[in-house]
């Protein structure tokens, strides 16, 4: 068995929680949900079905959640000290804040309540379990198709801030060959 590249799921929310923060952004606890969610469904589609976070995502009325950090973080930002990330795995987080970071938690409910996992589970009945197998293959798709992950090479991007204060992910230059 493979061991995800996050310990635990708290260090996901910490990350996005923190760079909302870093960002001057509140992040609403269900927006980060969704974007755990899609960090999950991505990663799992482009490593072949791995797990990102050590956790399952269950469907409910209100999106995918994932159930313990769904009761730590529902009214308040618990004490927790995030744990320091590799690289590779900040710069993944990076990608997943940078594509979806900016919309609102009803826009990415929207998004998501349309895609085949969610709304599969869903309908199985209310906390039915998200398929690691069809979160993987569905995001295989919409990764192909998406500018943003497709270029996500892990490992590559580096978090930097700019005169103003907002991260930026910078890359080194490559030029192109002719």
């Amino acid at each position: 068995m493979e061991i995800p590249p996050v310990d635990s799921v708290f260090d996901a929310a910490e990350w996005f929680l923190d760079t909302a923060l870093n960002d001057g952004e509140y992040l609403q606890p269900m927006k980060m949900q969704y974007l755990m969610f899609l960090a999950q469904g991505y990663y799992a589609a482009l490593t072949k079905g791995k797990r990102f976070i050590p956790s399952v995502f269950l469907a409910t009325e209100r999106g995918p959640v994932e159930p313990n950090s769904y009761r730590l973080y529902g009214s308040e930002r618990p004490a927790l000290s995030a744990r320091r990330m590799n690289r590779v795995t900040s710069s993944f987080l990076q990608t997943i804040w940078a594509r979806f970071g900016a919309y609102s938690p009803d826009y990415i409910y929207r998004l998501i309540s349309t895609h085949p996992p969610y709304v599969e589970a869903f309908a199985a009945g209310e906390k039915s379990e998200i398929s690691l197998a069809s979160m993987a293959e569905y995001y295989a798709g919409r990764a192909e198709k998406d500018e943003r992950l497709k270029k996500a090479e892990f490992g590559t991007t580096r978090i930097l801030r700019s005169q103003t204060g907002k991260a930026v992910a910078v890359k080194k230059w490559i030029p192109q060959k002719k």
